[in-house]
């Protein structure tokens, strides 16, 4: 099968114009900005080698699709790369493909166009994935204000256990949870409307909540300070702490969560907890913003705690 061939099988039904042309001609509303996100994902990095076909397109899109969450931006269509391997088969195509398919109606987000090309190494994804926001009403991470409480769209450090699962070096009675939180994960596209109504500055959290947290203070040129009592883990994550595998603090660097991290200010935060909750989301307020500069753990007395590694870093 040639590559024309391919895109037609596979690709050109999850497209919003079949991929006939050169390019891609995309108009956008009167009122509304485009926010745009690209991210790269490379075998042996952000999945494991002979990870199967439908979790490695589930997840490339996935976390495209957080970063405009993060902005309170409403998926609307991504563009695609792919460096495909020799294991990339008319099998694996089709699981891949189906697999964009399922989440495209998920998540209301079409193909927009792309590019495929073959590789002798790993496989390596890359989307650009676009949004619709109002005009001026865009979230950006500069935003928060002193005195905002820091709210956390959901848990952190499952997706760190289930890497860690898939390297066979953690076994847990909560595999299935784990896994799926690394592999699928949730972006948080249903808190877009509340987002833009109630949160000064957010980021989605893939280098780790206390890196990602820090993003947002450097930004806004303050201080961020989160009371460790405060985070509440999974059961299956709080398990593992308990057992003494992993630390608070390692979990809340593990990365690749796609929460979101996010400033609010204390007299908009019953309205966003109401909305979310309506999503059957219920974040959790764990620290907050204030003068200052650098990113501190407390602990329930209020005292710093060392912390030897923040987040992810790929240099």
């Amino acid at each position: 099968m040639n590559e024309f061939d391919l895109i037609e099988r596979y690709f050109a039904p999850l497209s919003m114009d079949g991929l006939k042309d050169d390019g891609a001609v995309l108009a956008v509303p009167e009122g509304f900005e485009l926010a745009v996100s690209s991210d790269v994902l490379n075998e042996g990095v952000h999945f494991p080698f002979g990870e199967a076909p439908h979790y490695i397109a589930h997840k490339a899109l996935r976390v495209n699709l957080s970063d405009l969450a993060s902005m309170g931006a409403k998926p609307l269509c991504y563009q695609l790369g792919l460096a495909l391997s020799s294991v990339c088969d008319e099998s694996w195509l089709a699981a891949f493909s189906k697999a964009l398919s399922e989440d495209q109606a998920l998540f209301d987000v079409k193909l927009l166009g792309g590019d495929t090309t073959s590789t002798k190494s790993g496989i390596s994804i890359s989307i650009t994935a676009m949004g619709l926001v109002p005009k001026g009403e865009a979230v950006k991470r500069g935003g928060a204000k002193d005195g905002d409480v820091l709210v956390l769209s959901g848990s952190v450090g499952n997706a760190l256990i289930g890497l860690d699962i898939l390297r066979d070096d953690v076994v847990s009675a909560d595999e299935a949870y784990l896994l799926e939180c690394y592999r699928k994960p949730t972006p948080r596209v249903a808190l877009a409307e509340t987002l833009r109504a109630n949160v000064h500055a957010a980021a989605d959290i893939s280098d780790g909540l206390i890196a990602d947290a820090g993003h947002i203070a450097k930004a806004s040129g303050l201080a961020c300070r989160i009371d460790l009592d405060a985070v509440e883990f999974s059961d299956a994550a709080q398990a593992q702490i308990d057992v003494g595998r992993y630390s608070a603090l390692d979990l809340m660097a593990g990365g690749d969560d796609y929460e979101l991290a996010m400033a609010i200010a204390p007299e908009k935060l019953d309205d966003f907890m109401s909305d979310a909750a309506l999503h059957g989301i219920h974040p959790q307020v764990i620290g907050c913003f204030e003068k200052g500069s650098g990113i501190t753990v407390v602990d329930g007395q209020g005292q710093a705690i060392a912390i030897d590694k923040a987040g992810w870093q790929h240099f």
